[in-house]
């Protein structure tokens, strides 16, 4: 076989081989799950709960995106850190009631993370012996700042109804 003959008959499989689809380079926008980062989110939630039990709006300002919006159980759509830190001004006294949050599960995309556990609010001995403890699940997903931060940016809440009698 001549030389210019295997040329021709490669040619076809040069041009498969050139017209194929290439592999993207890495998506560098998305950064992979880090141990690092999760822990980030979970220090968050502490940090969240303790600026919560203190009534430190600052701090609580910095924690919340902007943007953020809350759904809570028989409540309206909370949309903006104004709207929804108002409602946390109006409707929960730290000298009456102190909460505490557990993590159950941190999971990382990129610039976001999804956060769920349980809370629990206990009242104080300020809050009188008519004021019951309150639980309930909470789900948060969480967006990092510019700065590298991470803020509450999708957040909503509940806790068990009131089971009714069964009827017969």
């Amino acid at each position: 076989m001549r030389l210019s003959s295997l040329i021709l008959s490669l040619a076809p499989v040069f041009a498969v081989v050139a017209c194929s689809p290439q592999q993207p380079a890495e998506d560098t926008t998305y950064t992979d799950t880090t141990a690092a980062d999760a822990e980030a989110v979970r220090t968050h939630v502490d940090q969240f709960v303790s600026a919560w039990n203190t009534a430190d709006d600052a701090a609580l300002s910095s924690m919340v995106a902007e943007d953020a919006v809350l759904l809570q159980p028989d409540g309206p759509v909370l949309e903006g850190r104004e709207a929804i830190l108002g409602v946390m001004r109006v409707q929960y006294e730290p000298a009456t009631m102190q909460q505490s949050a557990t993590v159950d599960e941190v999971t990382m995309v990129g610039d976001y993370a999804y956060g769920r556990g349980t809370w629990n609010i206990e009242p104080t001995s300020e809050a009188g012996p008519d004021v019951p403890a309150a639980s309930g699940k909470w789900s948060v997903i969480y967006q990092r700042g510019a700065d590298g931060s991470w803020q509450v940016w999708r957040w909503m809440w509940n806790q068990p109804s009131p089971v009714a009698p069964a009827v017969e």
